[in-house]
């Protein structure tokens, strides 16, 4: 037993004794050491595309989490690090870059910092200099200082058509602004560890993938987008907040933005011109920067595309998209740091909606209208209807066979608003042996919205139609 005793009492000392101490359960200010790095969202973080190559009335598009680092002009070429005690809110250190980093993607900030084990936060901030953000706050960041509350701040930025090669007086490129608040609770656990403190770019980018099928040669004179935050009308407007909605961490680098504007932005149609010639079977992809936006003002809420065309024939035309998001069928924002891939396949093609219904005697006909790729269908009289999806040729109105093309499916959305109760009877369905989707009104009025989608057989690419169905 007394053998038993000293085996026991000496566990007691080496493990008293051991070089890893265990960390408080709180901090308790401790001197550690860390190391700090800056970077942009891991590329790691990107989600695949899988998109469809819709054609005529959609193009879809997701959000990748983390942009394509080749371009070189979406990196940090300049960066600022503003290391906050919670406890007072005095500025421990501002850190800023011996030289100019020059596109990379992480740059270490600080190597073996001494610092102590407690609640700190980090103010992070990539392309944008201590000057411009001592300017653009209005507020002076420096050692020993106590740090004013810029989690609401707001800030100036043009991002439609931005140019992140563009220099500045000092002939550096630009880049894009970026921004992260980092909250850390440090304790002995973090002594000699390395801290990763993320960034957000303020703008998103838009890659439109454009792919000719329509036989011939053409030229894209230009892509309209529409609605968008449109750039400040002067330099004093501040039109977004300074900090993303969330900041990325090591835990969790796929982080998807919400907007952030300074208040409600006034939207406008983007022109992008491109003016570019592109062989049949051929593909151009060109990338747009633009701001982020809230819910564009349309029927749908979504984002409408016109692209402008030349025919081989001399004669000019256009083509209509809303654009739609493989994930859930909508989108209806564009948030900084989004990256929308979005394929256009330009066909000879195009669809319509012929509608019919069985009015009483005196009663208007119902019509259908369409506007940026939305078809609204008003109906006059209760009862039945029905729309029956044609497809036609652009270039002389031929009539495309029915049986080269398939439902896919017919849905109804609840964004912008559900149907009202009572709007259906029968809610409408696709009647395959008709090839025609078909319903039943019920009492009460207003609107419904649906989206219809059809099948290329040979190609298997998608037409999808926007459905407004209107009872006044």
């Amino acid at each position: 037993m007394k053998h038993l005793l000293s085996i026991l009492l000496l566990s007691i000392i080496l493990a008293a004794c051991s070089s890893d101490p265990i960390a408080p359960p709180a901090t308790d200010g401790t001197p550690i050491k860390l190391s700090l790095r800056i970077a942009t969202q891991s590329k790691d973080a990107q989600s695949k595309d899988t998109q469809s190559k819709d054609a005529q009335s959609k193009a879809s598009a997701s959000p990748a989490l983390g942009w394509n680092y080749e371009q070189g002009d979406e990196l940090i070429e300049d960066w600022v690090v503003i290391m906050v005690n919670d406890a007072d809110h005095t500025i421990e250190q501002v850190f800023t870059p011996a030289t100019t980093p020059n596109n990379v993607e992480a740059d270490n900030v600080a190597t073996n910092l001494q610092t102590t084990a407690s609640n700190k936060t980090f103010y992070s901030f990539a392309n944008i200099s201590l000057a411009q953000l001592e300017q653009g706050t209005g507020h002076t960041f420096a050692k020993g200082g106590t740090m004013p509350d810029i989690a609401s701040a707001t800030w100036h930025i043009d991002g439609n058509g931005f140019d992140p090669k563009a220099k500045d007086a000092t002939g550096r490129a630009q880049g894009i602004p970026m921004t992260g608040i980092c909250h850390m609770s440090l304790t002995n656990k973090d002594n000699e560890t390395t801290k990763t403190l993320y960034v957000v770019r303020m703008l998103a980018k838009l890659q439109f993938n454009i792919t000719n099928k329509t036989g011939d040669d053409i030229t894209i004179n230009t892509i309209s987008i529409d609605s968008i935050s449109a750039n400040p009308a002067s330099s004093s407007v501040q039109n977004v907040m300074l900090f993303p909605s969330a900041t990325p961490t090591d835990a969790n680098t796929q982080v998807v933005q919400q907007p952030r504007l300074n208040g409600t932005q006034p939207q406008q149609v983007y022109t992008l011109a491109l003016n570019q010639t592109v062989a049949n079977d051929a593909s151009i992809g060109k990338t747009l920067y633009v701001n982020e936006c809230t819910t564009p003002a349309n029927s749908f809420g979504q984002f409408m595309l016109t692209v402008r065309l030349t025919m081989a024939d001399g004669t000019t035309t256009q083509q209509r998209y809303s654009v739609v998001s493989n994930d859930n069928g909508n989108w209806h924002f564009i948030a900084r740091n989004d990256w929308r891939i979005i394929p256009i396949i330009l066909q000879n093609i195009k669809l319509d909606l012929i509608p019919l219904d069985f009015p009483a005697i005196g009663v208007l006909p119902c019509s259908v209208k369409e506007a940026d790729g939305t078809f609204t269908c008003t109906f006059n009289a209760g009862g039945e209807f029905r729309l029956t999806p044609k497809v036609t040729r652009f270039d002389n109105g031929a009539a495309v066979p029915d049986a080269d093309w398939t439902f896919s499916r017919f849905s109804t959305d609840t964004y912008p608003a559900a149907p009202p109760a009572g709007f259906y009877a029968a809610a409408p369905s696709w009647f395959a042996r008709g090839r025609y989707i078909t319903g039943t009104f019920g009492t009460a009025t207003g609107q419904a919205y649906h989206t219809l989608y059809l099948t290329h057989i040979a190609t298997g690419r998608t037409l999808v139609c926007r459905v407004r169905i209107v009872r006044p």
